[in-house]
């Protein structure tokens, strides 16, 4: 039997006094030679070399994660109360007629296995956003729903999901990091937080063809029409690689890189911004290791999850990426992938966002007049609700939750830190609200390995026994995607609501918090060898020491 090296050989042989290893006798140990081939006890911001960023539709974090262990969520002790004296706080929604205590609504489950799965979609457009969220009050949501859908499909913006409805989602959080206080950019649709994900602005000046406060039907009439800096433009004059993987059903304008005339009027930038597509090129850039360093992926539309699009089919977009990423080892090792929603899609969420003071540069429209598409309201821009954001790669491995407040930019941010692009447009008050995502890192415990996951289907029962049936023209699906064939449409059916008198449970348990940057075995780098590197890989070996 293999002898096993105890503490006290160790103490004894110098090594946790980080004496020398000269020994020859020890250095054979096999334990000495199991710790010397071990990865590195810690690991660095420049250990990530590909960023990739898949951004979704149309989904609130309490929607999504109010029921997950550990986050602000339907638990949140911190949660506002409601100005209108019942003494109960936002969750408990006023304006729905039929309510408990008067007329006020909790947050009720979105059944999948009943019917909740497809959900009409419901309105978040720039005015009633700004009507939901009400000067930070946070309780216009069932009233403002309410007049605008009516009582039918109004008090849709208060279901949400739980584990059992996005296993995959769910079993993502318990292997990575969940951010819990990452809000979309823009209290307003799709359009205008787009941009913020390329370039960090709606230009709310109007000087350089803005501003954008809604989401255009056709997004034709917008291509070449603004001329502010993008991200990849500043990627591509530093020699930073870059693409956009996109879908031949042009993601339903979700590429909003063809309204800049910069992009259209380059043809080396509109390759990478409008040809390579999703899943295929992808997929084949992974297998052969040529994924840029920046990647945006764009699902097709049916699996964007923007209702009445089903999550699950969101998840099959998102294991798509994962088991790309995952099936070439040496590119997984060194990759961080971010997978988030654009904005909430008008879904109830509890948390106010952080803004700015009334003028604060560049947070508010300044454009004279205002815009028809602004009803009336000059601001603020953001932030916007909060939406899930899932940090996925080796160094955010541990079921942690990140609680450090960010928004799109700081997906740009994270980019400027690692590759050194300055992201444009970003104002002051923006740079200073919200951070880079470093803090979301674990880089204290790096973890190669792969999780094992479920893998969620097109064809789950769940899609097809409900009237997420309908007829759309498969080739709005993308390629490379087998099984999918018409998948969602215009619901006629509306869920009906369940009335509750308390909150909805919350799956129990603290939160574990990622490390952040770290300094690697003191000040200087560690090589393979080092007594300083060697004892924290020992540790780990034995039970104990760095990440033990």
């Amino acid at each position: 039997m293999t002898h096993r090296l105890t503490r006290r050989e160790v103490l004894a042989a110098g090594v946790a006094g980080g004496a020398a290893l000269s020994a020859g006798s020890l250095l054979n140990h096999p334990l000495i030679r199991a710790a010397l081939a071990a990865p590195p006890a810690c690991g660095r911001l420049g250990d990530i070399e590909h960023v990739v960023i898949l951004v979704q539709e149309n989904r609130s974090f309490d929607h999504c994660f109010g029921s997950y262990r550990g986050v602000r969520g339907f638990a949140d002790p911190a949660v506002p109360m409601l100005p209108d004296g019942s003494g109960l706080s936002v969750l408990a929604q006023p304006g729905y007629a039929s309510g408990f205590d008067g007329d006020h609504l909790y947050p009720f489950h979105l059944d999948s296995s009943r019917g909740g799965e497809c959900t009409n979609d419901i309105n978040h457009g720039w005015g009633p956003q700004h009507g939901y969220w009400n000067g930070g009050r946070m309780d216009g949501f069932v009233r403002g729903h309410i007049a605008i859908e009516g009582a039918l499909d109004g008090p849709l913006t208060m279901g949400h999901y739980t584990r059992s409805d996005l296993q995959f989602l769910y079993a993502l959080a318990d292997a990575f990091t969940v951010c819990d206080r990452y809000h979309c950019s823009v209290i307003g649709p799709t359009d205008p937080n787009r941009l913020y994900t390329m370039s960090a602005s709606i230009d709310p000046s109007g000087t350089h063809g803005g501003p954008i406060l809604s989401t255009s039907a056709t997004r034709i009439e917008r291509f070449g029409k603004l001329t502010r800096t993008t991200m990849p433009e500043q990627l591509e004059a530093r020699g930073i690689s870059w693409k956009v993987y996109a879908s031949v059903d042009g993601n339903y304008g979700d590429n909003v890189l063809p309204y800049f005339h910069n992009i259209l009027a380059n043809p080396a930038l509109a390759a990478k911004a409008l040809v390579p597509s999703f899943p295929g090129s992808f997929e084949l850039d992974c297998t052969l290791g040529t994924l840029p360093q920046v990647s945006w992926v764009l699902a097709p539309l049916l699996l964007t999850e923007h209702p009445p699009a089903p999550p699950i089919l969101g998840e099959v977009a998102t294991s798509l990426v994962m088991r790309a990423l995952t099936g070439n080892p040496s590119l997984w090792a060194r990759t961080a992938l971010f997978v988030t929603y654009d904005e909430n899609g008008g879904f109830f969420d509890h948390v106010p966002p952080p803004v700015p003071p009334p003028g604060t540069a560049g947070e508010f429209l300044s454009v004279s007049p205002l815009p028809s598409d602004a009803a009336g309201v000059a601001g603020p821009i953001g932030l916007g609700f909060r939406v899930p954001l899932l940090v996925i790669s080796p160094f955010s491995r541990g079921g942690l939750v990140s609680s450090d407040v960010f928004d799109h930019t700081s997906l740009l941010r994270f980019i400027e830190t690692r590759f050194g692009a300055e992201v444009p447009n970003l104002t002051a008050w923006r740079r200073s609200a919200v951070g880079d995502l470093t803090s979301a890192f674990d880089f204290a415990a790096p973890d190669a390995s792969v999780p094992a996951l479920p893998q969620p289907s097109p064809l789950d029962p769940r899609v097809l026994t409900t009237s997420c049936l309908a007829s759309a023209p498969a080739g709005l699906l993308g390629d490379n995607i087998p099984g999918l064939g018409s998948v969602t449409g215009t619901l006629t059916q509306h869920y009906p609501v369940t009335v509750n008198a308390l909150p909805p449970a919350q799956e129990p348990g603290a939160p574990r918090r990622p490390s952040g940057p770290v300094a690697c075995a003191g000040s200087a780098p560690a090589g393979a060898g080092s007594p300083v590197s060697l004892l924290g890989r020992l540790g780990r070996l034995l039970g104990s020491g760095p990440g033990g």
